[in-house]
């Protein structure tokens, strides 16, 4: 499956604990154990963006996700999933800060999804093609996404592996965001 197809599978199954139809649990991580995680501050380089993403996800912390961010955000998906998430009848190729806020805030909200691992590599950052003043960076990451829930009395879960283009640029303050997240995933 494509991570979207992946994405919402999880966003599904965050919305099935919540309503009790599913327990999800952490088996390798106790979160008493996390500690204070150090995100980079400030974010004066695209490298520093991408790695506070990671670690949010890790720790499910949905305002330091959304500072990863851009206030322009789109996340360009394959055209294999292609749909209509807006609900507006019109067939979308990407979705924006938005849909991408809901989507995150299901999954990391759920109290019982207590392991979701994503895990990103790769070192390549180059000026983006797109943008004549060179400010924006494309950075390639491979990725793999993990999450494990309790069923039948079993741990389940997927796995998710691929790659990803983050564009990111710098804000009004001169930090880094992410503009825009493409899909490239294979699985």
């Amino acid at each position: 499956m494509y991570i979207r197809k992946k994405r919402t599978l999880v966003m599904a199954v965050a919305t099935l604990a919540l309503a009790g139809s599913a327990c999800l649990f952490s088996p390798t991580i106790d979160p008493d154990e996390i500690g204070d995680p150090d995100y980079y501050s400030p974010v004066d380089s695209a490298y520093k963006v991408v790695a506070n993403l990671q670690l949010a996800y890790q720790t499910k912390n949905i305002d330091a996700y959304l500072e990863c961010l851009h206030e322009e955000f789109e996340f360009l998906l394959l055209e294999t999933d292609w749909d209509d998430y807006t609900g507006n009848g019109e067939i979308d190729e990407s979705w924006g800060r938005d849909i991408e806020e809901s989507m995150t805030r299901n999954m990391f909200g759920s109290p019982d999804a207590e392991n979701i691992e994503l895990t990103l590599e790769g070192n390549t950052e180059s000026i983006w093609y797109g943008d004549s003043t060179g400010a924006t960076l494309e950075l390639v990451r491979s990725f793999e996404l993990k999450v494990y829930y309790w069923e039948n009395n079993q741990i389940e879960g997927f796995r998710a592996v691929g790659n990803a283009i983050f564009r990111c640029k710098p804000d009004e303050n001169g930090e880094y965001k992410i503009w825009q997240w493409e899909d490239q995933s294979q699985t």
